[in-house]
């Protein structure tokens, strides 16, 4: 199985260890996945300033899979919504269709909609399975308790993105479970984290930040962790960056699902890139270790014997 690895603009700069702990991970299940240098920017910058515009990079990049004969896997919550957003747009507009195609032309390039886009989440779930998961691990967890949090573009539109329930997903729960981390239900994990709104108004911005900080410490979480990679800067950056500057606020670390599932599959964690998390200590990293063991067995449960 081979996918088109789709990173986006912001994880091979930024957050290249969710990358690389993806691929890690995705390998012990025979997963290939390959980066094409043709890719570029999915469009979402421009999103809100003009249609046409955000469309067609996307629609390029959808392109260049077909030609490869390959689907699209993708990391980066806002890139696999502007992919699913323009498969969408191409599929109801074919006077645009013909107009983006006419564009493309001029690369020896044509859209016609083959190319699937697939969320990791999504092929961990559907294509591997928890089951299978399972089965591979040689450690589990024990006593880790995990606040995730989704992000906005994943989950919302639901007729577009078409990755889980908008209001009770599922997915990453289930994903997460297979590790043996408990993902804890908590005020603000469906919420957005501030991110969109930096540089635009800071105040409200961090404000939602603390609100999130705040809301997975109260549910006794040890570490924070976020689906998108936005959500993850917000987290793993700018929460560090307010607390240099702040009194009697506690870090919250973070911890990427890749990270989390690596160490159970037997993944080393340098090659995870645990440590590339600016909010992650070398205690976490030992705290983390001292939590995993041989997987036990899940019981199934029997049934009560009814009394004569």
């Amino acid at each position: 199985m081979k996918y088109a690895f789709f990173q986006g603009c912001n994880i091979p700069i930024r957050i290249q260890q969710y990358a690389t702990s993806t691929t890690a991970v995705l390998a012990k299940f025979g997963i290939e996945i390959e980066v094409l240098p043709e890719f570029n920017c999915c469009g979402y910058p421009v999103r809100n300033v003009d249609e046409k515009a955000y469309i067609l990079p996307s629609v390029r990049n959808l392109a260049i899979a077909e030609k490869r004969g390959l689907d699209i896997l993708v990391i980066c919550n806002c890139c696999f919504a502007s992919l699913q957003k323009a498969k969408n747009v191409m599929s109801k507009n074919r006077q645009l269709m013909a107009e983006l195609n006419a564009i493309l032309a001029k690369e020896d390039l044509h859209y016609s909609g083959t190319a699937e886009v697939k969320h990791y989440l999504t092929i961990l779930y559907q294509d591997v399975g928890p089951e299978k998961i399972k089965a591979q691990r040689v450690n589990a967890f024990t006593g880790l308790n995990i606040s995730v949090i989704q992000g906005c573009h994943i989950l919302r539109p639901r007729e577009i993105t078409q990755f889980d329930d908008s209001f009770v997903p599922r997915i990453t729960e289930e994903l997460l479970q297979t590790s043996g981390a408990k993902s804890l239900d908590w005020r603000g994990k469906l919420e957005c984290c501030g991110a969109a709104l930096a540089g635009i108004n800071n105040d409200l911005s961090y404000k939602l930040l603390r609100e999130k900080v705040a809301g997975a410490q109260e549910a006794g979480a040890d570490f924070i962790t976020p689906i998108c990679s936005y959500c993850h800067l917000q987290f793993d950056t700018t929460q560090k960056n307010i607390l240099l500057v702040s009194e009697g606020e506690k870090l919250l670390p973070v911890l990427l699902f890749p990270q989390i599932l690596g160490l159970c599959l037997g993944i080393d964690e340098q090659a995870l890139g645990i440590a590339s998390n600016s909010t992650i200590t070398p205690e976490d990293i030992q705290h983390l270790k001292s939590l995993l063991g041989p997987p036990v067995e899940e019981k199934k449960k029997k049934k009560a014997k009814v009394a004569a």
